[in-house]
């Protein structure tokens, strides 16, 4: 451990200690942050796209902490399942919960009645990468581009499906924005899993899918792609151009389209515990290995701040939120 690390710990003793007297068996406990195995709750099933960048991080967090951090899967409703089995467990840093742009802005809307607040019930620790989406089509579909999609859906109302994670995922929100701003007529088939491989048979035609699974598809031939999120191509395919392209205001800085990853603290997680793991999300995510990592995802390390991904959440949140409402769902 180096010597800033263990500044930090005796910040954190200091700091606990200061709080109460009463409090002083917690310091004892925490005094030498973390002694004991960190377990990071990560809201999607084994193999999935964002539990295995999740693993590059923490895998890494372990050798930065020089303790045990063990990834926790509870798939299920939207990430609430996961975001509950966190404020199950107390506010001491060693229950994180590593989550996505969908489950912090999403989730909480479309689940209404699990009262889910990213803004009251999580301390961001820090964003640790961006990932684009790529919209993929079966090989034999009669479009090549996003141009070519829009206007065969518009010839054909009605007839062209797109898939989704399921009511209220990321892709569905996307995709139909997408829609209800260009006034095309096309169908949601909601999935309970990840639905690229019907696509690849050509069960369904359209499915927006994470650049970590959608980029390989794609260079394989299994799928083609027909458009990608955010502001500029990604490099994995250099020939697809953006969405946004297509119309200005469709997806400019990836809000719409795109994700990011990153660690949380149950609210009430002292500061110290905060700023000590986010100094080590931080370092790893600039890490030129992780980097490298990260390309085969089409992901970018970021590495930012608490105040940083905390002010994200609060405009994203907003921003689902009203198209949330718009669609009119819930579940």
């Amino acid at each position: 451990m180096n010597s800033e690390n263990q500044k930090i710990r005796r910040s954190i003793v200091f700091g606990l200690g200061a709080t109460s007297v009463l409090g002083a068996s917690n310091v004892l406990a925490q005094d030498a942050y973390p002694n004991k195995a960190i377990r990071v709750v990560v809201p999607f099933p084994p193999g999935a796209n964002v539990d295995v960048v999740a693993r590059i991080f923490t895998d890494k967090l372990s050798k930065e902490l020089n303790q045990s951090v063990v990834v926790e899967n509870r798939p299920g409703a939207g990430g609430a399942l996961g975001w509950d089995t966190v404020m199950q467990r107390p506010s001491d840093g060693y229950s994180l919960f590593y989550a996505v742009r969908s489950i912090m802005s999403i989730t909480p809307h479309v689940y209404p009645k699990n009262n889910l607040n990213p803004i009251k019930d999580f301390t961001a620790i820090s964003q640790v990468c961006t990932l684009p989406h790529v919209l993929i089509a079966t090989p034999n579909a009669p479009f090549n581009n996003f141009k070519e999609f829009v206007e065969f859906a518009r010839k054909n109302p009605g007839k062209l499906d797109y898939a989704s994670l399921g009511v209220g995922s990321h892709p569905h929100l996307a995709v139909e924005y997408w829609a209800r701003q260009l006034d095309l007529k096309i169908n949601h088939i909601p999935y309970t899993g990840n639905p690229a491989i019907d696509v690849m048979a050509g069960t369904v035609p359209v499915f927006l899918e994470g650049s970590g699974t959608a980029v390989p598809r794609v260079l394989s031939g299994g799928v083609k792609a027909i458009g990608v999120t955010g502001g500029s191509p990604i490099p994995a395919l250099p020939n697809v151009a953006t969405i946004n392209s297509f119309q200005p205001g469709l997806d400019e800085d990836g809000i719409i389209g795109s994700t990011w990853h990153g660690f949380f603290a149950r609210k009430g997680t002292p500061e110290p515990i905060v700023a000590m793991l986010n100094k080590g999300l931080a370092k790893i995510s600039q890490d030129k290995d992780t980097q490298k990592r990260l390309t085969e995802f089409a992901s970018v390390g970021t590495g930012t701040s608490s105040q940083s991904l905390n002010a994200v959440i609060a405009k994203d949140y907003e921003f689902f939120g009203n198209i949330v409402k718009a669609m009119k769902i819930s579940t």
